[in-house]
């Protein structure tokens, strides 16, 4: 499909803990056809990705831009795929230096095509009481012109896609779901737990969640509707001060399982053994959810805090529905939404997806 070399720069690929660099990995592990002609270029991190990942071809270009100039000068006509999140590559989120030298290689390198997957964008309306709001407007201004640089831009929201189409000469702009990170390997269809539930992600977002469902999960304890609360992420003196204000305060604190980080198999094993899990995800939002991704490709019962006609929003339950639907219509709720899964947010199915739009890119100029 591509006979084209293809440069992927990225954040920390695995074993480094980072959203970003592991959607990078899977993405290109699941490529169609040959990526013999595939390299990586990251930010740090190289040399334990190239030992844990068992992958020559990874090298690093550190904080500053002069590593990654020199590669792009030495690589000839090629493609490069950006995976952008501006505070990857800046700690503000205003990358500049990498804009400017994409913009270079591009002058220079009439023959090449870039292709960026923005998996994180400031708001497309920021706010003038925020903290960040100058940061917002500046990283708004740099991603107008890091998608201008390319030869075609995806993203995995529609608010992103609209966004991007409203500061840049690209239109329909492709919106991809992410996939889940945490491969399945056991049967979706086993014996669960009734009342055993997960919150699993981030320390910021597993508090959050926690807030949304509060009321619930202790109604749920004093009725013995859940006797076992799982909590899965990397942990975090901040937020998880916070939540466990509010754990301390359940009828029944003992019931929550506080796992902390696990490495993906663990993760899968449980997912595998809980009916319910908890998620955040909304109409805006749930295309970018590794976590919700994770749930349906389980086959865990999704409770969200309001109803969807959106897929595979539109199968999830809402709180009330948690004790008032027998099992087999939650069954058919959870075969449904692995089927939608496994069409349209497997990772083998992105991959497709991805290659086939830089197929379809016009030829270069070289």
């Amino acid at each position: 499909m591509q006979d084209r070399p293809l440069l992927i720069i990225s954040t920390r690929l695995p074993p480094q803990t980072c959203g970003v660099g592991t959607f990078s990995w899977h993405l290109e592990q699941h490529w169609p056809g040959s990526t013999f002609q595939h390299r990586f270029l990251v930010v740090e991190g190289a040399d334990d990705s190239r030992v844990a990942l068992n992958r020559n071809g990874i090298a690093e270009f550190g904080k500053g831009y002069r590593g990654l100039k020199s590669a792009l000068q030495k690589s000839g006509a090629i493609d490069v795929l950006l995976h952008y999140a501006g505070n990857a590559y800046q700690g503000f989120g205003c990358p500049i230096g990498l804009a400017r030298v994409l913009r270079d290689w591009k002058t220079r390198s009439p023959g090449s095509r870039l292709i960026i997957f923005f998996h994180e964008l400031p708001p497309g309306r920021p706010l003038l009481t925020s903290k960040r709001y100058w940061l917002d407007v500046c990283g708004r201004r740099i991603a107008g012109k890091f998608a201008n640089l390319a030869d075609l831009v995806i993203t995995n929201t529609p608010e992103h896609a609209r966004l991007l189409e409203e500061i840049s000469r690209h239109r329909e702009v492709p919106c991809l779901p992410v996939p889940s990170n945490i491969e399945s390997k056991g049967d979706i269809h086993r014996q669960r737990a009734r009342t055993e539930f997960v919150i699993f992600g981030l320390p910021f977002g597993r508090w959050q969640t926690l807030q949304l469902f509060d009321a619930q999960i202790r109604n749920w304890q004093e009725n013995g509707v859940l006797t076992k609360l799982h909590l899965i992420g990397p942990l975090d003196k901040k937020f998880d001060a916070r939540s466990e204000a509010l754990l301390q305060l359940y009828p029944r604190p003992n019931v929550v399982v506080r796992h902390g980080q696990l490495d993906a198999a663990d993760v899968s094993r449980i997912l595998s053994g809980v009916r319910f899990a908890f998620t955040m995800a909304t109409d805006a939002n749930w295309s970018k959810s590794g976590t919700l991704m994770a749930f349906l490709l389980h086959g865990c019962v999704v409770i969200a805090k309001s109803r969807s006609a959106t897929e595979p929003l539109s199968w999830a339950i809402t709180p009330e529905q948690v004790v008032a639907l027998p099992d087999g219509e939650l069954e058919a709720k959870t075969t449904e939404a692995r089927r939608w899964y496994d069409q349209n947010a497997d990772w083998k199915v992105l991959a497709q997806k991805v290659a086939s739009l830089i197929a379809r890119l016009p030829p270069s100029d070289a």
